[in-house]
């Protein structure tokens, strides 16, 4: 299933600003998960379900790692990632 549509928004673990309805577009394929935003330049996440609900992803591209989590017939995930150092949450809201 694709949701082109997606938005999402990511709080940071410092002084900056968060990003609120940045565009995405979130792809599920079996048990995996694409997550994929305009940074600088194309930004994916992919991963696994871990268990139902519950994904690992990781992202090359930023050297990141992170997690999304969501209930059973929600259109929200919620979940934390690092990069470089950086930290924070973040919600993807599918559309």
């Amino acid at each position: 299933m694709i949701w082109k549509n997606s938005k999402m928004s990511t709080v940071y673990y410092d002084a900056d600003q968060a990003d609120e309805n940045v565009p995405c577009v979130v792809k599920f394929d079996d048990a995996t998960i694409l997550v994929e935003y305009e940074g600088d330049g194309i930004v994916q996440y992919r991963g696994k379900e871990r268990s139902p609900g519950h994904f690992e992803l990781f992202s090359d591209a930023v050297n990141g790692k992170a997690t999304l989590h969501m209930f059973p017939g929600s259109k929200l995930l919620e979940g934390s990632w690092i990069e470089d150092g950086a930290k924070g949450m973040w919600r993807v809201e599918l559309a």
